[in-house]
């Protein structure tokens, strides 16, 4: 019996994107993912931090986790960073607050989906 992710997971994680952009090696596919959820995890607080003593670095801090969402295929979370990115650098407009809390929210909804991937892969 294969147990396929569910809709939403695919839409949080394109996993057939994510291989494709490691050459179709699983188990580098599989390293990447398992460095997402273990390796750096991302805290909450730490940006919230870094928000209220410097945007930059709060930039440079988002901007590690969208290039990491986007290693390993997780679209949503990196276009969620990428907006929060660009409001943060001052490249375009939008309310902070609820940016951020869209890009917490997508990487806690992204890292169930990784590690209910890595449980079929």
């Amino acid at each position: 019996m294969s147990i396929e992710p569910s809709t939403e997971q695919k839409k949080l994680l394109n996993l057939t994107a994510a291989l494709e952009m490691v050459g179709n090696e699983k188990e580098l596919l599989i390293d990447l993912l398992n460095a997402f959820v273990n390796d750096t995890p991302f805290s909450s607080e730490k940006l919230d931090n870094l928000r209220s003593d410097s945007q930059e670095e709060a930039a440079k801090y988002v901007h590690y986790y969208k290039g990491a969402a986007r290693q390993i295929g997780a679209e949503i979370l990196a276009a969620a960073g990428q907006a929060l990115e660009d409001v943060l650098r001052g490249k375009k407009t939008g309310n902070i607050e609820e940016l951020s809390d869209r890009f917490k929210a997508c990487y806690e909804s992204t890292q169930e989906a990784v590690n209910d991937s890595l449980l079929i892969l």
